[in-house]
C-alpha cells in the first residue's frame, strides 16, 4: 500500500454502554477511538427485502496504519456515513496496515 493512498479522513468511534440506578443501560455514547487517513475502497453492493422494506447494503474495504485495539464492535465514520467494522485483517500479520472490512447500510 502506498501510504499516499490514504487521503480520506476517518474516525472510529465505539458504543458505551453506561449502567443506570435500575440496573439497566442508559442510551449509549459514542466514544471517539481514533481519527486518522485512511484510504476507502467499494467491493460490492446489493439490494433486498426485509420487514416490507427495501434495503441496501454497500461493502467497503478501509486501510489505514497499524493500530492495535481496533475491534469489530468499533464503526468507521467519514463525513456523513457510517460503517459497521464485519473484520480487521492485518495483512501477513506485518503490523504495517490494517485492512477494515466494513459494511455501510443505505
Amino acid at each position: 500500500m502506498n501510504s499516499g493512498k490514504l487521503n480520506k479522513r476517518i474516525t472510529i468511534k465505539e458504543n458505551n454502554q453506561i449502567r443506570n440506578r435500575g440496573g439497566g443501560f442508559k442510551p449509549s455514547e459514542e466514544e471517539v477511538i481514533l481519527s486518522t487517513w485512511a484510504n476507502i475502497n467499494t467491493l460490492s453492493g446489493r439490494e433486498f427485502w426485509q420487514a416490507q422494506q427495501m434495503e441496501a447494503e454497500v461493502s467497503h474495504k478501509v486501510t489505514i496504519r497499524f493500530r492495535s485495539g481496533i475491534k469489530r464492535s468499533q464503526m468507521v465514520f467519514y463525513q456523513e456515513r457510517k460503517f459497521e467494522i464485519q473484520y480487521v485483517f492485518n495483512r501477513d500479520e506485518g503490523n504495517r496496515f490494517l485492512e477494515l472490512y466494513c459494511l455501510e447500510r443505505v
